[in-house]
């Protein structure tokens, strides 16, 4: 081999040794820079063991911003947010980290849905505490009922009366003391949930508490009182319930028939069936409402009547109920309200009628989810949801975008009972919508819908 063979040899050596070199050295970094990722992580996860939440972050922070796309570490951090109580922040890992693992944790997201919801059950504003604990009862489950306890003591009365409905929704009612309470709440309507909740619990023991509030000043509460004794096993006091559809007042009668429509009790149906003659629009609404979930007989001919109200209201509640009660066979008595001059009528119409003449009812549906009245596109919403179709789901994940709260919620609570948990995924980033009532909203129908995983 000549000498300049053997320099190019050499040479080619040398070059082979240096890039050798630099790689094992970027070997030797990489190493290196995984083993100080894992030494952070690991160092985070004691703290957070250690409920040391703040320093866990204080780790995770730096650690992230260099490493972003590390689930466990992301993962830690929402945990660590949501004992912080910091929601917000830790809705924003989830979906980073939802969206990196391509599924959801149910658990984690179960916790995640309830802290957005608790943040919000102490606000000043009202109307946000009444959006929360609405969300806690469409959610339900035993983790809520802590929640729903602490609001029996809300300064709102509106907001205790939703708390007992939660309550007695859990099965707690009779266990709950605070609740028991509220028999003496200044609040008529808190008396009225509690003394509903106290009947349906099934414990005697409460007769005699009850009793007292058969001479309540108040005509719906002594309706109410009767009820829970009839209720409990004390079926001669009924009188004094179906006495209260005498009242004067026509929201009094309405408040009675929506307290007698929870009885199973045989001598409830000839009262609802009377009220649908009622001189008061709103009482022959209420009564419509209430007598489809009851299946009494001659309930649809009634409704049927009903259908030529002079009332739009009661005209579209009628084709409601009269749908639910009759499927399919009420399609060709209800189909020419489609054509009604009231909007919010045409879209309960149309929302009706769409399991059973989707051609038909589609046309409207369209127009109601476009309608420039924010009103017409919130009914269309709750309408949607009461029809239990899968038919509904395109107008309502429509909904979701809308430019205003109200329809959002609708649509929101109705995906809520006709979606499914292929749905978590859409509602999921409306955990983090600027209206905070659209939050907690989502975040109850997103447990709601866990629920049935």
């Amino acid at each position: 081999m000549s000498i300049p063979s053997l320099k190019s040899l050499e040479r080619s050596g040398f070059a082979g040794r240096r890039e050798m070199g630099v790689f094992l050295l970027f070997v030797l970094i990489c190493l290196s820079s995984t083993s100080v990722s894992a030494d952070a992580l690991s160092e985070a996860r004691a703290a957070y063991d250690q409920q040391k939440y703040e320093q866990a972050l204080k780790i995770l922070d730096p650690h992230l911003a260099h490493n972003p796309a590390q689930s466990d570490a992301l993962e830690l951090r929402v945990r660590t947010y949501l004992k912080l109580k910091q929601p917000e922040q830790a809705v924003t890992d989830y979906l980073r980290w939802a969206g990196q693992q391509g599924r959801d944790d149910a658990l984690l997201l179960r916790e995640l849905s309830l802290n957005v919801i608790t943040a919000v059950v102490g606000d000043m504003r009202e109307q946000m505490r009444g959006a929360a604990i609405t969300a806690l009862k469409e959610m339900g489950g035993a983790d809520t009922v802590p929640l729903l306890e602490e609001a029996l003591a809300d300064q709102s009365g509106l907001v205790r009366a939703l708390a007992v409905e939660g309550v007695a929704r859990e099965g707690h009612a009779a266990k709950s003391k605070r609740l028991r309470k509220l028999l003496r709440d200044p609040a008529a309507l808190v008396r009225v949930s509690v003394l509903r909740a106290l009947g349906e619990s099934g414990d005697r023991g409460l007769i005699s508490e009850i009793e007292l509030l058969l001479k309540d000043e108040q005509p719906r509460v002594r309706a109410a009182a009767a009820a829970a004794l009839v209720a409990l096993g004390r079926p001669e006091v009924l009188s004094d319930a179906l006495d209260g559809l005498k009242h004067p007042k026509p929201d009094e009668r309405a408040a009675v028939l929506r307290i007698l429509g929870h009885l199973k009790d045989s001598r409830v149906g000839p009262a609802l069936l009377n009220a649908l003659s009622d001189r008061d629009a709103m009482v022959r609404a209420t009564a419509a409402g209430i007598i489809a979930e009851r299946k009494e007989t001659g309930a649809a001919q009634a409704l049927a009547a009903l259908l030529k109200d002079t009332v739009p209201l009661v005209r579209g509640v009628a084709a409601t109920s009269l749908s639910k009660l009759e499927g399919a066979k009420a399609a060709p008595l209800v189909e020419p309200l489609l054509a009604e001059n009231v909007p919010a009528v045409r879209a309960e119409v149309a929302a009706a009628l769409l399991p059973f003449r989707p051609a038909r009812a589609e046309p409207v549906l369209r127009e109601s989810v476009r309608s420039q009245d924010p009103g017409v596109r919130s009914a269309v919403g709750k309408a949607l949801g009461q029809t239990g179709s899968a038919a509904a789901l395109p107008y309502l994940i429509t909904l979701l975008g809308d430019e205003t709260p109200r329809p959002r919620i609708a649509a929101i609570r109705a995906l809520g009972h006709v979606g499914t948990g292929k749905h978590i995924a859409i509602l999921r980033p409306i955990m983090g919508d600027p209206d905070v009532a659209v939050r907690v909203t989502a975040a109850g129908a997103i447990g709601r819908l866990l629920n049935g995983l």
